[in-house]
């Protein structure tokens, strides 16, 4: 990637394959600071799987997908340090109902602010004596016991790969063409397909672990921002307690999650991604699973987030919303953006067919 781009997200030929099923094909798409970028389009057109992607949820089958510079489809990246700076909120309430309010937004940041207290300690512990010669003598026996662990899995999925050679050239024999209603499908025998998506998924899976499988690296001895585990704590009580006046719901801050409408739950899910303190935030159509008097009170606390200047990506069906919240205009079908731009160019003079149509049938 160009060290002098200022993109924030840059997609190259992102392609995602479930099976023989084509949901990304070959997507292109850049994000600078700030944007607040929206996605619309019919089901089933490749929107929350791109927003997976982005996200590492879902590893893309070829492409690339740089984020603050750094490419998260590399398996040698580390996409966990990466995941720390984007929120995600989904469809569904993704809360705790085991845990308050407050918990669930408190507990969201304590994680990281603890690899940091490990940091510290090590930093500490190193520090009177930190030289290239100790670094270097700690970081070998260190990388020592990631090599292995990298290496017992790649054999692992060598080992797959030879099981899986057979099964896909069998598979790929018993291809046949069924004409239904005049239309033409490709269809394969059944238990072969069963095989070869399970051995892939455990493939997959291993190369996921490798990713997540990073070497201690000299840039990781730095001062954190905290240096006692109360001190972290108490500042994600306090973030928490910010965020809860914020979305203006402090008065339930020792309730618990089933005890709140839909709207609410879904503004603690906002608020508890926020106190991550994250570069991006990424909504996969975040009142859809709410009843009509309840989006609006979920569209207005986005828009607010939006108004601190956030990079955002919003997947939604609410074109009002996309109008008035986006700086672009993204419109996916059949896996590919069809057409984007600025809203008002993009509702009132669509170019593509596709988005013509669309767009007549969403619009009153």
């Amino acid at each position: 990637m160009n060290t002098e781009d200022n993109s924030l997200i840059k997609v190259e030929k992102l392609t995602k394959k479930f099976g023989n099923l084509l949901v990304l094909d070959e997507i292109d798409c850049e994000i600078k600071q700030g944007e607040k970028v929206v996605i619309i389009g019919p089901s089933g057109g490749g929107k929350s799987t791109f927003l997976r992607c982005l996200n590492c949820l879902e590893d893309p089958t070829a492409g690339k997908v740089f984020f603050d510079g750094i490419d998260l489809a590399d398996v040698k990246v580390n996409i966990n340090i990466q995941r720390q700076k984007m929120g995600m909120v989904f469809q569904q309430f993704n809360l705790f109902n085991n845990l308050t309010v407050q918990k669930n937004i408190t507990l969201a940041p304590i994680k990281v602010g603890k690899d940091r207290l490990r940091k510290a300690k090590i930093n500490n512990l190193l520090a009177p004596v930190y030289n290239k010669l100790i670094f270097k003598v700690f970081s070998e026996k260190y990388n020592s016991n990631i090599d292995s662990k990298i290496h017992s899995m790649n054999e692992k999925i060598d080992n797959l790969k030879l099981e899986l050679e057979p099964i896909e050239k069998d598979w790929a024999s018993t291809e046949v063409e069924k004409t239904i209603a005049g239309k033409t499908f490709t269809t394969y025998d059944p238990k072969l397909t069963k095989q070869k998506l399970a051995l892939t998924s455990k493939i997959e899976k291993l190369e996921r672990k490798i990713t997540h499988t990073l070497p201690m690296k000299e840039k990781e001895f730095i001062t954190p921002e905290f240096s006692t585990k109360k001190e972290i704590i108490d500042a994600a009580n306090k973030k928490a307690t910010e965020l809860l006046e914020r979305i203006g719901l402090l008065d339930k801050a020792n309730q618990y999650p089933n005890t709140l409408s839909g709207g609410q739950k879904q503004r603690v899910a906002i608020a508890r991604s926020l106190a991550m303190n994250p570069k991006v935030m990424l909504f996969d159509e975040p009142t859809s699973a709410l009843d009509p008097e309840m989006v609006g009170e979920v569209l207005d606390l986005i828009k607010q987030v939006a108004d601190t200047g956030m990079t955002m990506i919003i997947v939604t069906h609410e074109m009002g919303f996309a109008k008035e919240v986006g700086n672009r205009i993204l419109f996916m079908a059949q896996g590919k953006i069809l057409e984007q731009g600025p809203p008002d160019e993009f509702f009132n003079n669509p170019q593509h067919p596709r988005l013509q149509e669309f767009l007549s049938k969403v619009l009153i």
